[in-house]
């Protein structure tokens, strides 16, 4: 079995014990071996997983885009700010986010419409290369029934603490 089906497979039993695992994980290592250990576990994860075979992420959630991103994707797409606001997002307390999901840009293959022009939120999507991953720990409780590489570095982490 594949790392996609076997994520799948482990989310539809509701596996959730990232809170604890991290909670755990924060009490054993210092923050320093905490981010050396993250850092390996996310090339070996990253370099196993390819998004394309999953881009659950695209269809399940909302893109968030800042003034930045609106102007770069626009461009891209040779469109002005404006028309690309009202085609394709909303702005829901003082944040863009995309009307639709799944994402509008995500096409039948899973690439992005947009890959060159992508928001910061894809681009730096699902957080887990980022030092401090145990602060980031709310963000990866939500991705982790979301996106099978912060589940699998949340089950890698977990073998460190058993």
């Amino acid at each position: 079995m594949d790392f996609i089906e076997t994520w799948k497979n482990d989310n539809e039993k509701k596996n959730n014990s990232s809170k604890e695992t991290l909670l755990k994980f924060s009490k054993k290592y210092s923050k320093e071996e905490q981010d050396a250990l993250t850092s390996k576990i996310n090339l070996e994860v990253t370099s196993s997983i390819n998004c394309l075979d999953c881009a659950n992420c695209c269809k399940t959630t909302v893109t968030t885009f800042t003034h930045e991103d609106i102007n770069k994707a626009a461009k891209f797409l040779g469109v002005s700010k404006k028309e690309f606001i009202k085609k394709y997002l909303i702005n829901d307390m003082e944040e863009y986010t995309t009307i639709t999901t799944p994402c509008p840009f995500l096409l039948e293959d899973n690439k992005c419409k947009i890959y060159e022009a992508r928001p910061h939120s894809c681009s730096s999507f699902p957080h887990t290369h980022k030092k401090n991953f145990v602060v980031m720990g709310s963000v990866h409780k939500m991705n982790y029934s979301i996106c099978p590489i912060t589940y699998f570095m949340v089950k890698r982490i977990e073998e460190q603490v058993k």
